[in-house]
């Protein structure tokens, strides 16, 4: 008679697959909540005061396009929405070499964003290091 238990481990790539999963969807959120951030800079005139920061939101603008419809669904789009965080990065120590953005009133939101963005740039730089796929 054959034994029916239920086995508990997932299948073998099932966990890595979850782990995927959850680094592209961070840094989806990652990418949007920074380019968010920058857009409002830009709509307040606040990006204007630094052309290094203008050009660098641009280049944001420019990774940001390459994800599908805002999408992380590939390793390519997880590459694309790295380049959009440490991007956004550079434009914001281009406004703020400190990173503290004491005179603006959405400094919090700003910091939580470069959180986020630092959180997907770290995952991307570990697996690179690694030498696995993204």
């Amino acid at each position: 008679m054959a034994d029916h238990k239920k086995k508990s481990s997932s299948k073998p790539g099932q966990q890595a697959k979850r782990a995927q999963e959850q680094r592209y969807q961070q840094a989806e959120a990652a990418s949007r909540v920074l380019m968010e951030c920058l857009t409002q800079l830009e709509d307040a005139g606040q990006l204007a005061a630094s052309e290094r920061a203008s050009q660098y939101a641009n280049t944001t603008r420019a990774y940001f396009r390459r994800l599908r419809n805002g999408k992380v669904l590939s390793p390519a789009d997880f590459t694309a929405a790295a380049d959009v965080c440490q991007s956004a990065r550079r434009a914001l120590q281009a406004l703020d070499p400190e990173l503290a953005f004491a005179d603006l009133a959405s400094a919090e939101a700003l910091r939580a964003a470069l959180a986020a963005g630092d959180a997907a740039i770290a995952a991307f730089q570990e697996i690179k290091r690694g030498g696995k796929t993204a």
